[in-house]
């Protein structure tokens, strides 16, 4: 029986409720869900310890996540000292530059594995494009979406079955999910037969899998953002590995919560503009953005 392993999490927040501020710091609300083969998985275990350490030599074995390379950034450009209890301190005298190669060299390994796939689903916080709902109903529809998408490429592949992990998030949120994935089984028979009816948490310190939705959640918020690094990312390592249905990714790997046509055109009109920057624009040290601040 072919088993697989999806790992997701999440990036950025959501609110019913948005004040201006919140939607500043959140105008995207993102998830990304990773889809292994579970011999895939299993060498992936062994290539990334490879990996880390190639990039981070004595400190192999410490925790990197997407956000932990920006939280340093920030510190360098206000030149303020790293707090020792801060997780990514044990970091601070790697280059950025070196982190963030670590991980496109991580996401490329992703790249390769033939059976691998990389579902993303986002919620726009601005006002004008998604009504007040509760935050409940967002991750019930998030979580929907997803495991349509993964019953559906599982069902051309004979006796597959696929075993679900999330990220631990805030109680309450993590509370929400459970009932999510709960109303998803409850009323469904047949409906997610690829999918064991079960929802499972994941530390990132103890699963490659849960770092690997960390790191594309991350990049997917990013790019939506246009920031350069992730752009860099999400058109190399991510983009050939979202599923298409009548050669799209819309609507399908890559799709708007809940589902609206005018923000499906929206997200097309952001992946245009993506894929429309220049190398010389998306390609930028982040070494070089510190000394030139300087």
């Amino acid at each position: 029986m072919p088993t697989y392993f999806a790992f997701s999490d999440e990036s950025g927040k959501y609110k019913e409720e948005r004040t201006d501020k919140f939607i500043l710091k959140n105008p995207f609300y993102c998830r990304s869900t990773v889809l292994l083969e579970a011999g895939e998985w299993l060498e992936f275990r062994d290539a990334f310890d490879a990996l880390k350490k190639e990039f981070l030599g004595p400190n192999f074995r410490q925790d990197i996540k997407w956000s932990y390379i920006w939280s340093l950034f920030k510190h360098f450009q206000k030149k303020e000292r790293i707090p020792s209890s801060k997780p990514y301190y044990p970091l601070r005298g790697i280059p950025l530059d070196k982190l963030v190669g670590l991980i496109r060299s991580v996401l490329q390994r992703l790249v390769d594995y033939r059976h691998s796939r990389i579902l993303l689903t986002v919620t726009s916080n601005e006002r004008g494009r998604t009504k007040p709902l509760n935050t409940n109903e967002i991750v019930y529809q998030h979580l929907q979406h997803v495991l349509g998408v993964i019953d559906h490429e599982l069902s051309q592949i004979a006796g597959s079955v696929c075993i679900f992990f999330l990220n631990p998030e805030e109680p309450r949120v993590e509370k929400y999910q459970k009932e999510a994935f709960a109303r998803l089984f409850a009323h469904t028979s047949g409906k997610y037969s690829h999918i064991k009816d079960s929802l499972n948490f994941e530390l990132s310190s103890q699963s490659l899998g849960a770092l690997l939705a960390d790191y594309c959640a991350g990049v997917f918020n990013g790019c939506l953002r246009l920031f350069p690094q992730s752009i860099d990312l999400f058109r190399h390592q991510l983009w050939p590995k979202i599923p298409r249905k009548k050669d799209s990714v819309l609507g399908y790997g890559l799709a708007e919560i809940p589902t609206d046509r005018k923000n499906r055109a929206f997200l097309g009109g952001l992946l245009e503009r993506i894929f429309q920057t220049e190398e010389a624009d998306y390609r930028v040290s982040l070494e070089d953005k510190l000394r030139i601040k300087k």
